[in-house]
């Protein structure tokens, strides 16, 4: 069920039940059957898309996906678009203002900054990732389980 159109709709049947006070069969005239013709017209498309799934109208890729509210587009479509421009950035950051934003200001802001992917890269190509645990060291007793 869609709910957007559904104040107009009460709209359009609250206007048409003041039709039903002021008409009568006897004064009736072509142009007031006409207005309220017009009126059953907008009621029946109103219901038709309240029935209907719940769309938006403003994605034709995402019809039914939710919309910003400040203003009004797509927040698939906008999310998928940053995605593609932080991937751009990480790819064309120079890994030199990586290293020093990460040097100078910590992973948080460099990934703020240059991306996640332009951070990664950046450490990787400096040597250091981002795991945290100490290598393995071998222990004296490995060498006599492996035998």
């Amino acid at each position: 069920m869609n709910r957007t159109p559904l104040p107009s709709l009460v709209t359009v049947l609250r206007t048409l039940g003041t039709y039903g006070d002021r008409l009568s069969p006897a004064d009736a005239t072509p142009e007031q059957l006409a207005v309220v013709a017009q009126a059953v017209e907008e009621a029946r498309r109103l219901l038709a898309v309240a029935k209907g799934p719940a769309t938006t109208g403003a994605c034709p890729e995402h019809p039914t996906g939710p919309l910003d509210p400040t203003d009004g587009l797509c927040l698939l479509c906008r999310g998928r678009r940053h995605r593609a421009r932080l991937q751009a950035a990480a790819i064309d950051a120079d890994l030199g203002d990586v290293v020093r934003t990460l040097a100078e200001q910590g992973e948080t802001e460099a990934v703020r900054r240059h991306g996640a992917r332009a951070v990664a890269r950046a450490q990787a190509a400096a040597g250091r990732g981002t795991h945290k645990h100490p290598a393995i060291t071998r222990r004296p007793y490995d060498e006599e389980l492996s035998r």
